[in-house]
């Protein structure tokens, strides 16, 4: 592990030392550049557009300053730290003292009916002053994940059949391939020899496969894969929610360049893939990459590389660490799982991928691991009035512009909608209540919501279906969590055995 020096790792720090003196001949180029920056950011700060606040009032300002905003939103304490804002205010909505490149305010918003209004809008927006940094993991170019507008709407309708309910049996029967494969090579030996698993690894190792063959009919070499998954995770950590003054002078900082590199070669093995499809005599009509190949909206290849990207990265990482999750509290509650272990083994194969007992417990892992931490983040594009509790108060006002963090994690750890939160109990979802049912939207909502949802789900229930019929898992080591573009699961070990 790399250590740390003022907040920099060691190999930063001392490139920085080296080249301090060549950094202070250029202060004539730096002086006016860094005084503009400064002075940019001190309009966003103090000089906000004009409020009428005689007839509304704009939410509570969050007590915390600009520079521990920043560290806390930027690491994986963003959670933490909304919780604590929440509590603070006192209010379901507050002022976030994080400025944001196009957007006047930024506001924490924590209230399931203002966040389901927010989403389902039609004048809403993906935030471009935060979403345009996921770019750079594509090598700077455009996404439909990061525009609004055409760029988006094209590539989404292009899409959206490869997801058809057809297609999703077709993904759905390669899913349960994979898994029998994965199943006799890799996790039979090891349960034979009460070896611990790499719960994470292995899950990754799953989903990526199935990705790759069910979307984009491609198999990747041993080569191809561990540089993919190495150049991701090098890519996500350093570009998404990172440090300010990394981003704006990344040429000075080796991880930074480092990072650029394997974006680079990202780019090259989807425009790989690309070529690929092309070459295929036989291919399969409206997968995700015939739909993307045969789209003539878009302007060359590299936006086709840059969506096939995002689509990887959608299409396995998630599914992984909800996989790997689930498992882990599988295996910590030992009594819910002979429950489920009961019901699974009196249905046959069919009967198992639509059980609503395992919904119910994918559900609740779910809700204690939710892998979107800061979102759905958003900007709004008309006003939002929040009416006041107390008639003596003004009501509150999220004016038109404004980036809105509305993280769902903050309404599954509200003890007033979930009682006794903290653990892990699917039975609730027997009967939720109205709160329960509107706190719920793990794939966002409107039309920014998840393409691949019912994919996602379809997948879930297949492995798991699969997996808790036949194996019973124990905890070896419980791990941790990490948060780069979402939370996932570090280090968890389970005992497979089987049943």
């Amino acid at each position: 592990m790399p250590r740390m020096v003022g907040g920099l790792h060691d190999e930063d720090f001392v490139f920085l030392t080296i080249v301090a003196i060549g950094v202070s001949l250029a202060l004539q180029w730096i002086e006016p550049a860094a005084i503009g920056a400064t002075l940019l950011l001190v309009w966003r700060l103090f000089f906000k557009p004009p409020f009428d606040t005689k007839q509304y009032r704009l939410p509570p300002k969050a007590p915390f300053g600009l520079i521990e905003t920043i560290q806390n939103i930027t690491t994986k304490q963003i959670i933490t730290f909304f919780l604590r804002v929440h509590q603070k205010v006192n209010c379901n909505v507050a002022l976030l003292n994080f400025p944001v490149p196009k957007c006047n305010y930024t506001v924490l918003v924590v209230d399931a009916d203002l966040t389901r209004d927010i989403l389902n809008d039609k004048s809403t927006t993906k935030a471009e002053g935060i979403v345009k940094t996921f770019e750079r993991v594509t090598d700077g170019e455009s996404q439909f994940f990061s525009n609004n507008g055409p760029r988006f709407y094209h590539a989404r309708k292009a899409i959206a059949p490869a997801f058809s309910n057809s297609q999703i049996n077709r993904m759905n029967g390669v899913t349960r391939e994979k898994t029998e494969e994965w199943i006799q090579l890799r996790l039979e030996p090891m349960a034979s020899n009460g070896e611990p698993i790499d719960i994470i690894h292995e899950m990754v190792e799953l989903t990526l496969t199935i990705i790759m063959d069910a979307a984009f009919e491609y198999t990747l070499t041993k080569e191809e894969r561990e540089n993919l998954l190495t150049s991701l995770d090098i890519t996500l950590r350093e570009f998404i929610f990172s440090n300010p003054i990394k981003t704006t002078f990344g040429f000075l900082f080796p991880s930074v360049l480092r990072a650029r590199r394997k974006a680079k070669e990202l780019m090259a093995l989807a425009n790989n893939i690309i070529r690929a499809y092309r070459k295929n005599p036989n291919p399969t009509p409206g997968t995700v990459i015939d739909t993307i190949v045969r789209n003539p909206n878009y302007r060359n290849d590299n936006e086709r590389a840059a969506d096939i990207i995002v689509l990887i990265i959608g299409g396995h990482e998630t599914s992984a660490a909800s996989l790997a999750f689930f498992l882990r509290e599988l295996a910590k509650n030992p009594s819910e799982q002979y429950i489920l272990q009961k019901q699974l083994r009196e249905m046959n194969e069919e009967e198992r991928k639509d059980s609503e007992l395992l919904r119910m417990y994918i559900r609740e892992s779910t809700r204690l691991w939710p892998l979107s931490l800061p979102g759905p983040f958003r900007q709004v594009g008309r006003d939002f009035v929040v009416k006041s509790n107390d008639p003596s108060e003004r009501d509150i006002m999220i004016p038109k512009g404004s980036a809105v963090f509305m993280p769902i994690i903050c309404l599954f750890q509200n003890e007033a909608i979930f009682e006794d939160h903290e653990r892990f109990v699917p039975s609730r979802w027997e009967c939720p209540t109205e709160d329960m049912k509107k706190a719920w939207m793990p794939f966002g909502l409107g039309n920014r919501n998840c393409i691949g949802q019912s994919l996602a789900t379809c997948e879930l229930q297949s492995i798991l279906s699969r997996l808790c019929a036949n194996y019973n898992f124990e905890v070896v080591e419980e791990g941790s969590e990490d948060f780069s573009l979402i939370l996932h699961p570090v280090g968890i070990r389970l005992k497979a055995t089987k049943i």
